[in-house]
């Protein structure tokens, strides 16, 4: 009497990540944007401090915008990219997605340079005043905040080319989209209080 073994099944590959808002990532995203932004709450806050006190030259000149206008522009217009971005992968539009997130790249590294470029002209230096501090820690923040957006994305990029997501699981694209949401809205906040504020109060 023999034994007969049954042929083994095919092994196929578990599905990587969770599916949509039931993700856990997608509620420890939220719970990071609302504990950065609370960070970036007392930033402007204690800027609006200082600024009231007795001291002169708050600011020490009128701010431009030859550098935070593109930023700004730049920003806005990446929010649009990680939005097609996410709708082209929840389309299984491969060619589209990577184009969206390339761009998005990009946008990003256009910001980072521009960011850069807009320290090196300022007249004044981090330790120059409490004006210099505070805008050089705000603006680092963000900087620093957006850095982590060019790594994600980057990673966006090589998971969605090595085929980790599709139609119904692509949440981290969803997460890069919404992290890119926070930062614009962030910058905009900033961009008020720092280049628009001072001119009225002049």
């Amino acid at each position: 009497m023999t034994d007969t073994v049954a042929p083994l099944a095919p092994k196929v590959p578990l599905p990587v990540g969770s599916i949509g808002t039931r993700a856990s990532g997608w509620w420890g995203a939220w719970f990071l944007v609302i504990s950065e932004a609370s960070i970036f709450a007392y930033l402007l806050f204690s800027y609006f401090y200082f600024s009231v006190q007795p001291s002169a030259g708050w600011p020490p000149q009128l701010p431009s915008f030859i550098y935070s206008g593109p930023q700004t522009a730049i920003i806005l217009i990446g929010c649009v990219t990680a939005t097609l971005a996410n709708r082209a992968v929840d389309r299984d539009a491969f060619a589209a997605t990577l184009l969206w997130l390339g761009g998005t790249i990009l946008l990003c590294s256009g910001f980072i340079a521009l960011q850069f470029i807009d320290w090196s002209d300022k007249p004044f230096a981090f330790a120059s005043s409490t004006y210099s501090s505070e805008y050089f820690v705000i603006t680092g923040a963000h900087l620093a905040h957006v850095a982590v957006g060019w790594i994600m994305f980057v990673m966006l990029l090589i998971w969605t080319l090595m085929g980790y997501f599709g139609p119904i699981r692509h949440i981290p694209i969803t997460v890069g989209m919404l992290y890119w949401y926070f930062l614009a809205a962030l910058w905009v906040a900033i961009f008020f209080v720092l280049n628009i504020t001072p001119y009225f109060f002049r």
